[in-house]
């Protein structure tokens, strides 16, 4: 059993991503930084607490079975040095800790990030292992992959316009993470698994909301191209996002829509087995919930969206609410290059953190819809979530108040 409770961590996580959403709305760089450290340290707490608790235990399988993870040479090695990298307290020590965090931490934080955040997951996306290239299928290409005939020069031509090689290093995000300066304090055998822990946590819930953000709304510049943003233009490399599609129910507005994601940007057919519908978490509550165990007398709880065709519904605090989008999920491409890229760095520009050690690292990555079909962006406010039934055990029910007349 985990030693760290995953809902406690979910519960700090969304209220950081709600934070911050706030912070950005309003332009607030203090707010902001108010929320990285309250949630960083909320974590913090939580590691220290259970140190504590299992600070005796020295068998490396016990630790293990309770969540701590046993780690590679490299990674034991390169811990050490940052440990007393940090314990010095100079940034000098930091700039000479050159040596990147090691690939198979950065596989970790985006294995956990994924498993804590259903958008992330739902997507799928890549880790480029240091690639900074790769390959991406622009269009469904079934319809052109055969043909009787002479393969011309022209066909040829036609097939490789179909794929896009993607700069994976393209967009860069920066990670602020927190050491407060006690935490060094683990100064023991074991030391390199519990500041593993924190690192892992505390990057992969910063970069999950980066990430996020870029995923639901990015413009495409020096950021990933959001699933709610139209890839047909830019302008000065930005994009804009599409015109929201006002529905009033998920039934027949809805089939509406997802028939559209059918055709692709050739407007050629394709399958669409199942879709992604990212809703904001108070609209999932609102109403989502309640059209997905809609009471049917004589037949049961309905799932009135899943009815209408099959969806994956997942949360995200970065929609914002009224709004969704619904699309192709495995036509999001989304890779992140963390294995050249994971240097620590001092940052020491945050003066209002000064409490605190700063430090940064950067992931560098590409996402975007593979065509400008796979996505539809939604205005769901006006759907009404249905009535909840009324049960009638006993007496009458008056449902209109007469006036006597005189």
């Amino acid at each position: 059993m985990a030693m760290l409770n995953n809902d406690l961590i979910n519960q700090e996580s969304q209220k950081f991503m709600q934070k911050m959403m706030n912070a950005l709305q309003d332009n607030d760089a203090e707010q902001a930084a108010a929320a990285l450290q309250e949630m960083q340290n909320s974590i913090c707490q939580m590691i220290e607490q259970e140190f504590e608790q299992y600070k005796g235990i020295g068998d490396m399988d016990v630790l293990q079975e309770r969540g701590l993870r046993k780690l590679t040479s490299e990674e034991t090695e390169w811990y050490q040095k940052f440990i007393g990298a940090v314990k010095a307290g100079t940034k000098q020590e930091i700039t000479n800790l050159t040596t990147a965090m090691p690939v198979t931490i950065i596989d970790r934080v985006i294995s956990d990030m994924k498993k804590r955040h259903e958008l992330l997951n739902a997507i799928n996306i890549r880790d480029a292992a240091g690639a900074q290239k790769l390959v991406m299928n622009a269009v469904q290409m079934a319809s052109k992959l055969g043909g009787w005939g002479k393969v011309t020069g022209a066909i040829a031509d036609e097939l490789q316009g179909e794929i896009d090689i993607i700069d994976v290093t393209v967009s860069k995000y920066t990670a602020f993470f927190i050491i407060p300066k006690d935490f060094v304090k683990f100064n023991f055998t074991f030391a390199p698994m519990w500041v593993d822990q924190y690192i892992r946590i505390i990057l992969s819930e910063s970069i999950a909301f980066g990430l996020e953000k870029t995923i639901v709304s990015g413009d495409g510049k020096d950021q990933f191209i959001g699933m709610m943003m139209n890839i047909s233009t830019a302008t000065e490399g930005k994009y804009a996002k599409k015109t929201p599609v006002a529905i009033k129910n998920f039934g027949e507005d809805y089939l509406e829509v997802i028939a559209g994601l059918a055709k692709d940007s050739n407007d050629d057919d394709r399958e669409v087995p199942e879709v992604l519908l990212v809703v904001n978490p108070q609209d999932n509550i609102k109403k989502i919930r309640r059209i997905q165990n809609t009471v049917i007398y004589g037949t049961g709880v309905i799932d009135l969206i899943n009815l209408a065709y099959p969806t994956k519904v997942v949360k995200s605090s970065m929609m914002p609410e009224g709004k969704a989008t619904v699309g192709i999920a495995e036509n999001y491409f989304a890779a992140i290059n963390g294995g050249t890229s994971g240097i620590i760095e001092f940052d020491d520009s945050n003066q209002f953190l000064e409490d605190n050690r700063v430090y940064t690292t950067r992931v560098y990555g590409n996402g975007r819809p593979i065509d400008n079909t796979s996505f539809a962006y939604l205005d769901i406010s006006g759907v009404e979530a249905p009535a909840l039934p009324v049960v009638v055990k006993a007496g009458t029910i008056t449902t209109k108040v007469s006036t006597p007349t005189e």
